[in-house]
């Protein structure tokens, strides 16, 4: 039995405005207060993570007997705890902007005249015997040579071996 076909939706496009409508206006106005706002949230981020930018009266800790009292003011009040949060930061960040170097600084930490780690570099010796290789093919050995103790992998090999003068009695 054959599949049934299926009717394909249709792809007409709905009709364009000629001018736009009041609706449309005011998406477009939102859409681009949207993003405005979105830029500006992610420049606020920006310039609020931005090390260069933050004084160095910041680290500063302050005395809390030299604190001001809170002004009456609720605007006045606001205003001065924006500027406590803004000068707040934790010990892991004034680790990191007290221990910031330069290339210049890190250059100038070099020794004078460095010694190459090729020339002093020291292998450990391995941990595991090395393993036995056949001394004709490279294959692991099973068989060792009675007369000078290289390793052969079969018979074979050890009659390469032999004929070949690897002991010294081949021709």
């Amino acid at each position: 039995m054959p599949p049934a076909s299926r009717k394909q939706p249709s792809r007409q496009l709905a009709p364009q405005p000629s001018q736009p409508t009041a609706s449309s206006s005011r998406q477009t106005d939102a859409l681009t207060d949207f993003q405005a706002r979105r830029v500006q949230r992610r420049l606020d981020d920006l310039e609020r993570t931005n090390p260069t930018d933050i004084p160095a009266s910041s680290f500063v800790p302050e005395a809390s007997s030299s604190r001001p009292s809170l002004p009456s003011s609720p605007a006045s009040q606001s205003h001065l705890l924006q500027q406590q949060q803004k000068k707040k930061q934790s010990a892991n960040v004034r680790r990191i902007l007290y221990g910031k170097k330069s290339l210049k600084d890190w250059l100038d930490e070099l020794p004078p005249n460095p010694i190459p780690p090729y020339l002093f570099a020291v292998v450990p010796p391995p941990p595991t015997p090395p393993r036995p290789l056949c001394s004709s093919c490279g294959y692991i050995g099973a068989y060792k040579c009675p007369r000078c103790a290289e390793w052969s992998c079969d018979r074979v090999c050890m009659e390469t071996h032999e004929r070949d003068g690897g002991c010294g009695i081949g021709g």
